[in-house]
């Protein structure tokens, strides 16, 4: 630790002039290189003789070389804008890109090519900064940023959470950054990393479950990404509410730069670079400990005690004539322990009399190789490998009987995957572009979970099973730009579970008529998703009974998306933006018994089957319908501003039929959220950000517990036909965030702290039947939470 902070206070030093490491007479130069690449937006293919022009200098400019690469030297620290023109595409501006001395920055621009050949200055794109990145979305898509993720007030450098404030997202809780979509389940939403499913990339994160107490994903190895909320492409299969499709970007092929990050959430270490000057392959890694563990080794902590680390890494080796291959991986490791003294006089509500380890992790590594077989196309074809494993072990110490250990819960769980994908795309001409392809998975499974009832006072056994099945996809898309103001896509997707035979064949539509401030789009399309592998291999039986696995035949959890947008600029640099939906789900598994209302629409992860004890069937349907409205002005001239509401209706029908409201359904959520720099010199070498959100929105929904019913069984009984009709309090929240910026010649550091729930709201969470005392309580959400951090980037 102590040789931890000597370097840290060393690198801090870099060039300061109140620091013993300047050499005397040295003239610092703030100013940094721009580097990156242009490439087609339908092809992909490299853009070359592209102009790059840095808008606030004629004097700073560049060409693409054959490959599309630029690099432009000498440029200012501070924003700044840069123009991309080339003779028959439509120009694009990057705007306000953050550029610091202690990294170069990197921008990888995309160019449509004009229908209009003579068109060559019309400046279109640019217009809409958080336009998806992929060409095929249409609606319900848009990208962010890894500045976005950093800038948003307690978005921790987290993509769940920062998507949270855009419209139609809010959060499960905020005890974990599980999302809501829309009214729909966490469990709907998807995980793509460099173009394949991941398992969930979440610290603490339960089975099944999509979300986590802490990402996995790291800021510093992240590159621009799309986030949807519905209606998605044909290329994006298993998905019912959400779906990330995550990048990362490339290391620097020029220079070796390395990062350290010290704060709450973790100590981190980056570095990325060439591994031969002069040649285009390069490495990025990042590496991240967890601060409370590292603490904990030399100070004792009360309660429980949680420990992480993770790794993410992207290796990128471009090619003469075979393409482009990358390797790239993401790793994480976590264990929360609670230890309860041998007297109970110690014991609170909180801990009670359990003992518990946890422990979890994942992985996946992969290999993309991208190769273009002429101009107008490309190949990409992606293998990977991952692993997700979870164990539990609890007892309770009994007083009447000195204190024994009695077993509550013992599981391990582990689940293995390799999946491969073969794209290919071409761009027919400047109208039409075509894409298909196959995505194949296999997966291996091992699970045994079995907990003690203690109404029954006896052993069961909640999952049991090991063994293997495949689930494979295919697609074929396209997008036909029919008039510069008209464009049509379509496709289709296609598919298929081995494990009990059910498929799915998804036809899927849109267009778009836009008239330059105004757009028009309506997108259609059905989707699907199998559950959780632990869902089919649930039995919750008495232990040592034989294996039946009654939910085994389920089908594919279904949904039928229409969205209609419309899109406008109220203010030069501010657009408004709606969009109405209706989600229809159907074959949703419940549970074949009329007097219950259990929906697996309303589960968060698979342990939310706990109560259910009859087969489940695929009788159950759902409707979410809403509008989501945002009002953005993306950054420029030094603030930001985004107000966004939604406001939805989210049911479900159990086996008798019976509508009610789902979990999800809060009715409302309206967002505010903005930020301001501040210069504290004309150069922008020191910078000040403030950031603030208001958050409201509706309560979550739960069902009605019977008292008396609880009491003469020791858990909790709900009362039959008022499922989900009592609804919380309104959940109010403030957040803010701060952060002091400023450059030396070769590095660049930053101090941050972001405070969530900054009044200190105890939000209402849920209520439990608490056996030991026979009466029912009260969990409210986190308090206030603050975070803060030192970073340093930095050229060695």
């Amino acid at each position: 630790m102590k040789q931890l902070l000597t370097l840290l206070i060393m690198l801090s030093c870099i060039n300061l002039p109140f620091c013993g490491f300047t050499q005397s007479g040295q003239t610092a130069t703030f100013s940094q290189r721009v580097r990156g690449i242009v490439v087609d937006a339908e092809s992909r293919q490299p853009l070359p003789g592209v102009i790059v022009m840095l808008i606030s200098s004629q004097d700073h400019h560049a060409v693409t070389d054959e490959k599309g690469y630029f690099i432009m030297d000498n440029v200012p620290v501070g924003r700044q804008s840069f123009r991309f023109s080339l003779i028959g595409f439509d120009t694009y501006t990057a705007s306000e890109i953050m550029v610091i001395s202690g990294k170069e920055s990197e921008l990888n621009i995309s160019l449509k090519e004009s229908l209009n050949q003579l068109n060559e200055i019309t400046v279109t794109a640019g217009k809409n900064r958080t336009k998806a990145q992929n060409e095929f979305a249409t609606l319900s898509a848009r990208s962010f940023s890894v500045e976005e993720t950093r800038r948003y007030a307690a978005s921790f450098a987290d993509p769940a959470r920062m998507v949270m404030n855009f419209p139609g997202v809010s959060n499960a809780g905020d005890f974990d950054n599980g999302i809501v979509v829309r009214g729909n389940s966490p469990k709907g939403v998807l995980w793509r990393l460099e173009g394949i499913e991941i398992p969930n990339p979440n610290h603490f994160g339960s089975l099944g479950s999509s979300g986590g107490a802490i990402s996995m994903l790291n800021a510093n190895v992240l590159g621009n990404s799309d986030f949807y909320t519905g209606a998605f492409p044909a290329e994006f299969g298993n998905a019912l509410s959400g779906a990330f499709d995550l990048n990362f970007r490339n290391g620097n092929t020029e220079q070796r730069e390395h990062t350290i990050q010290v704060g709450a959430l973790g100590v981190e270490l980056a570095t990325e670079g060439p591994f031969q000057k002069g040649k285009k392959s390069s490495y990025l890694v990042n590496y991240r400990y967890s601060t409370l563990a590292l603490l904990g080794r030399f100070m004792p902590f009360a309660g429980t005690q949680p420990e992480y680390q993770d790794a993410s890494f992207k290796l990128n080796f471009p090619t003469q004539k075979a393409g482009t291959f990358s390797v790239f991986g993401l790793g994480g490791y976590n264990v929360a322990t609670q230890k309860v003294a041998a007297d109970s006089t110690q014991w609170d509500e909180e801990t009670q009399n359990l003992n518990y380890i946890v422990k979890g992790s994942m992985g996946v590594a992969g290999i993309t190789h991208q190769y273009a077989p002429d101009k107008k196309s490309y190949i990409r074809t992606i293998i990977s490998a991952s692993g997700d494993k979870y164990t539990e072990q609890a007892d309770t110490l009994n007083p009447s009987l000195a204190y024994r250990k009695d077993p509550v819960t013992h599981s391990n769980l582990s689940n293995t995957a390799y999946r491969a994908s073969i794209l290919y795309n071409r761009k027919l001409n400047a109208r039409h572009t075509f894409r298909t392809g196959l995505i194949g998975q296999h997966m291996a499974y091992q699970m045994t979970y079995d907990y003690f009832d203690i109404t029954e006072k006896r052993w069961k056994s909640l999952l049991s099973g090991n063994g293997g099945t495949q689930f494979y996809q295919g697609y074929m898309q396209w997008k036909s730009r029919m008039h510069e103001r008209v464009t049509v896509g379509g496709g289709v997707h296609a598919s298929y579970l081995a494990l009990n035979n059910k498929y799915s064949i998804e036809p899927r539509g849109s267009v778009t008529y836009d008239l330059y401030r105004h757009k028009f789009t309506l997108a259609s399309g059905l989707h699907s998703k199998p559950e959780h592998i632990s869902t089919y291999l649930y039995q919750n039986a008495v232990q040592g009974e034989a294996i039946t696995y009654p939910n085994k035949s389920l089908d594919l959890l279904r949904a039928f998306h229409t969205v209609a947008g419309y899109e406008t600029s109220i203010f030069p640099g501010v657009r408004l933006k709606a969009e109405v939906y209706y989600q229809k789900l159907y074959s949703i598994p419940v549970e074949q018994d009329s007097s219950s209302g259990f929906s697996i629409i309303n589960a968060e992860g698979a342990y939310s089957l706990v109560s259910t004890t009859q087969p489940m069937i695929s009788k159950g349907t759902g409707e979410n319908y809403g509008i989501d409205l945002s009002i953005e002005r993306p950054f420029a001239n030094n603030y930001y501003i985004l107000a966004t509401g939604s406001f939805y209706k989210s049911t479900y029908k159990d086996y008798a039929g019976k509508v009610y409201n789902t979990r999800f359904n809060r009715g409302h959520q309206i967002n505010l959220i903005g930020g301001k720099e501040f210069k504290l010199n004309n150069n922008g070498r020191r910078i000040v950000g403030l950031n603030g959100k208001i958050l409201y929105s509706g309560g979550m929904r739960e069902s009605v517990i019977d008292l008396g019913q609880s009491r003469e069984k020791y858990q909790a009984v709900y009362i039959p036909g008022l499922h989900y009709t009592k609804q919380g309090p309104a959940y109010f929240r403030t957040d803010i965030g701060i952060y002091y910026r400023f450059n030396t010649p070769r590095a660049t550091h930053s101090i941050q702290l972001d405070i969530q729930n900054i009044t200190n709201r105890e939000n209402y969470y849920i209520s439990y039947f608490d056996s030991k005392s026979g009466s029912i309580k009260q969990v409210n959400q986190i308090g206030i939470l603050p975070n803060i951090s030192y970073r340093i980037d930095f050229r060695w």
